[in-house]
Formats: structure tokens, C-alpha cells, sequence
């Protein structure tokens, strides 16, 4: 098969190399996929750029996320059948093989239908950025009459979440700093108001889309540098659900007068989500998907024989949607 990879981390026109691997077989449980499109995500090239850390295996074949079709199922699996299209996720989580090749070989569990009108670029899209969108809106509780906030909703899971909340029932308050297109962007994806991130006065904005009473639920792209404009927005029994730290990995929050309107936060990390959280999760977002609900904002397809230009691609965009790579 062919497959991209690379053996020592660094910038992706130096390290990443196309070649041929032998085709993987499937152990017990486990589902072999023919790759058809494999999606890139921040981890993957973050993790391959830096080179102050040694690539954590002799041999990493990136990406976690991927779509195609069953090609064979090892011993004891089931659920699928030949020739069925899926997705899957967690490919090169703690793992050397990921999906930038033509075959992955996963357990079952990460292995889920794609849509029947699901193409297979859109299904490589539902590993992180979709599932971390998932959680982070509904890990709060019901969204049905609720306000949302989402900061940063041009990013890859920001426009998922605001999806969703959408679908589910709640009203949706998002913020870019990109611009008039970018709102116009974010608008067409269902948030009821889109606000000026940069604005000196966002908190006294979003106070007032509440009639002062804050939003029940922020889905935070930058905990750490938003968490002062998150604490006076939040409403009572409110939530922060945090899915990065882009700007510094520490949090100070400020307990003064906090539990009083019993604040919660929420720190995700949806490569960990036990098996039931990561099945619902994936069972929503096919849903979602099954009823037109979604999205799928693409920033850029490559072939795989060009994985590097892509990394490269994806490294430089900001807000502009997945890449993916075709096999």
C-alpha cells in the first residue's frame, strides 16, 4: 500500500516521505479500512513540527481521522460487513499507524457507519474537530433553550459546535476576529448573532443578547486567554467547556464571587472519552449529519502523493476549514 510518514519530526517538506508499506491484517476485533480520505488536524502537524520532543516511534504514519470502506474484519469482529462505508477515529492515538495511507487496521470500536450522503473528505472530518464540537456542547447538559457562546466559531471544531447548539434547540452567540466574511461565514452556519471578537466592549454585547443575564454554556477555543471575559458572561449554573489553551497552558480563575452562581468548567480531551461517552458522541454526529444539520466546511483536498504540501497548507491556514488528503 501506499502510505505517507516520517521517521524524525520537523518541518513537513523535510520529514514527510511517500513510499510503500505491506498492507496491514486485521487482528481479532479489529476492522481494515480502505482509505479513501484522511483528515488533518493541529495535533498532527504540531506534533510532527516539533522538534524539541523525538517522533514517538521509529515510524509514525500521521492523522487520527479517516473515511473509506470495510476491506476485511478480523476474527470476533462485527457490526460490519464488506464493502460498507465508514468512518473512523484515535487512529494514531498511541499508535504508529494512522490513516495517511490506503489501509488502517482499528479496533471495532473506532471504526462507525459514514451517512449514506456523506462523502468520504466530509466523513474524514468527523474524528476530532466534529467529536470535540459534540462534546463540548452537550457535556453540559440539555441544550434545548439555552444561549451558547462560541468564540473563535471560524475554527474546525468552533463551526461544529455552533451546529450543533444550533440543531439541538439553543441559541447561538458567536465572535471572530476575521472580519466581515468571516461573520457572514459563521452566519450562514445558524448563529442567531455573530459579534466583532476584537471589540472593546464584547462583554457588555453578549450581556445584553441575554437581557444581562449571561449565557448558559461558552465553548471555549482559548481557555486561558478568554477566561476574564468568560467569567462575566457566564449566567448562573452556567458552564465553560474548554477544548484548548492556544495562548499559555496555565488557567488562573478568579474564585471571588463565583460560587455563588455556581460556575462549573469543563476540561475535554476527546481522546479519552470512555467508550460509551466516544459512541454516543459518534452516534450524534451521524444523526446530525442524517438530517442535514451539518456543515462541512473544507479548506483544501490534496492526493497523498503531496502530504507534505498539505501539512504545509494546513500549518498556514487560520479558520479557513479541514484539509484532507485523497488516497
Amino acid at each position: 500500500m501506499r502510505v505517507g510518514w516520517y521517521e524524525k519530526t520537523g518541518p513537513a517538506t523535510e520529514v514527510v516521505k511517500i513510499g510503500d508499506m505491506a498492507d496491514p491484517v486485521p487482528a481479532a476485533g479489529e476492522i481494515l479500512v480502505r482509505l479513501h480520505a484522511s483528515g488533518i488536524n493541529p495535533s498532527d502537524y504540531k506534533r510532527r513540527a516539533n522538534t524539541k520532543v523525538a517522533a514517538e516511534f521509529p515510524r509514525v504514519v500521521p492523522h487520527s481521522d479517516g473515511a473509506g470502506v470495510v476491506a476485511a474484519l478480523g476474527a470476533g469482529a462485527t457490526g460490519f460487513k464488506v464493502g460498507d462505508r465508514v468512518w473512523c477515529f484515535n487512529a494514531q492515538w498511541a499508535r504508529p499507524f494512522g490513516t495517511a495511507a490506503e489501509f488502517v487496521s482499528l479496533p471495532a470500536r473506532l471504526v462507525r457507519p459514514l451517512p449514506a450522503k456523506t462523502s468520504f473528505v466530509e466523513g474524514a472530518c468527523f474524528g476530532i474537530p466534529a467529536m470535540t464540537g459534540y462534546h463540548a456542547t452537550h457535556v453540559a447538559g440539555p441544550l434545548a433553550g439555552k444561549t451558547v457562546y462560541v468564540p473563535g466559531a471560524t475554527g474546525r471544531v468552533g463551526a461544529y459546535a455552533v451546529q450543533f447548539a444550533k440543531w439541538r434547540g439553543a441559541r447561538v452567540i458567536a465572535s471572530t476576529g476575521g472580519g466581515e466574511a468571516a461573520r457572514q461565514a459563521i452566519a450562514g452556519l445558524g448563529a442567531d448573532v455573530v459579534l466583532d471578537r476584537r471589540a472593546s466592549d464584547l462583554a457588555a454585547r453578549i450581556l445584553a443578547e441575554t437581557g444581562g443575564g449571561g449565557v448558559d454554556l461558552v465553548v471555549d477555543v482559548d481557555l486561558p486567554g478568554n477566561i476574564g471575559l468568560d467569567e462575566k458572561i457566564v449566567a448562573e449554573n452556567g458552564a465553560v467547556v474548554s477544548f484548548g489553551a492556544a495562548s499559555v497552558p496555565t488557567l488562573t480563575v478568579n474564585m471571588s464571587g463565583r460560587k455563588a452562581r455556581n460556575f462549573s468548567l469543563h476540561l475535554i480531551f476527546v481522546y479519552l472519552l470512555d467508550s460509551a461517552t466516544a459512541a454516543a458522541t459518534c452516534a450524534g454526529i451521524e444523526e446530525a449529519e442524517r438530517a442535514g444539520a451539518l456543515k462541512h466546511r473544507i479548506g483544501g483536498v490534496f492526493p497523498l502523493a503531496e502530504l507534505a504540501r498539505a501539512h504545509a497548507a494546513a500549518e498556514a491556514a487560520s479558520g479557513t476549514g479541514h484539509f484532507v488528503v485523497e488516497m
